[in-house]
């Protein structure tokens, strides 16, 4: 290299400037003989290597632990490494390479992107069991109930945010946020114990359905679900089989999706008239039925 990449005492070896210089691009290196040994491999139909997948936080439209379970079995030897991030930073790094593959939500530049659609999530209304709203059977953002309430929210930087601050503005909503949470596991429990209501994916409340009451946004609050590789190179071939695999596990995925939705939706307090299903009776501070 004509310069020092290390310098060494009796007790460490450090990197000289010119060896911080070269990192990155003796990690891309390294990366690429990899991937050039792994599509070898994908060749002889034998996967191996590693697959770095992004995801967000909630993806009703697809399954994606039974997803990534289905293509370990096909392909016992490549090394799952699932991180989950904002769409804005998943998008990123699979463009920059740094993943193999993500599953966002929301605006993509197709210059950096391919997009593989996968399906969507009708946003709803999550409020408390006993709310005076519960009783609706769909409601609007511009709806005048809804100025005067407190909001839980999802992290300002998310697609999902954004998503939802358009949809109020246009609606003439300026909510009022009280909270902000990076899980919408903790959001969903925030609307349990009061602290707001929120916009929030079906499935974000499936574990806390005796407790919360989901209303339908009227028009329809869509969010659409897709998995994007880097558009300036091709997918590498674990992403392939991973790709390969999407469309019968995205339609699993919308029909569980679909179950969860009308989980959620049969789940109402006691006394309600909206049930579907014969249930059984759930007492957790208040009495409440809920089919299971």
């Amino acid at each position: 290299m004509g310069a020092a990449l290390f310098v060494r005492d009796s007790r460490h070896v450090m990197p000289t400037q010119a060896g911080r210089a070269l990192l990155p691009s003796a990690r891309r290196a390294l990366a690429a003989a990899d991937e050039g040994r792994d599509a070898v491999a994908g060749v002889r139909g034998v996967l191996r290597g590693q697959l770095h997948v992004g995801a967000i936080q909630t993806l009703g439209a697809i399954d994606l632990p039974a997803l990534l379970a289905g293509f370990r079995r096909a392909h016992p030897g490549v090394t799952i490494r699932l991180s989950h991030d904002a769409a804005s930073v998943l998008a990123s790094a699979a463009a920059d390479a740094q993943l193999d593959i993500a599953f966002i939500d929301g605006p993509t530049d197709p210059a950096r992107l391919t997009r593989v659609e996968i399906g969507h999530d009708d946003m709803v209304l999550a409020v408390p069991h006993g709310d005076p709203l519960a009783e609706r059977a769909s409601i609007g953002l511009g709806d005048p109930a809804l100025r005067e309430r407190d909001f839980v929210d999802y992290r300002a930087d998310s697609a999902l945010r954004a998503q939802i601050d358009v949809a109020c503005v246009a609606a003439g909503l300026a909510r009022r946020t009280f909270c902000e949470a990076q899980n919408m596991q903790y959001l969903a429990e925030l609307v349990q114990h009061g602290l707001g209501i929120s916009v929030l994916p079906p499935m974000s409340v499936r574990s806390v359905t005796a407790q919360v009451s989901t209303i339908p946004i009227t028009p329809p609050l869509r969010r659409d679900i897709g998995a994007v590789v880097a558009a300036t190179r091709p997918p590498t071939g674990a992403a392939q089989a991973l790709l390969d695999l999407l469309a019968p596990a995205a339609a699993l995925g919308e029909a569980r999706a679909r179950s969860v939705r009308d989980l959620i939706g049969a789940c109402q307090p006691a006394g309600k008239r909206r049930e579907r299903h014969q249930g059984i009776e759930i007492s957790r501070n208040f009495s409440s039925r809920c089919p299971v």
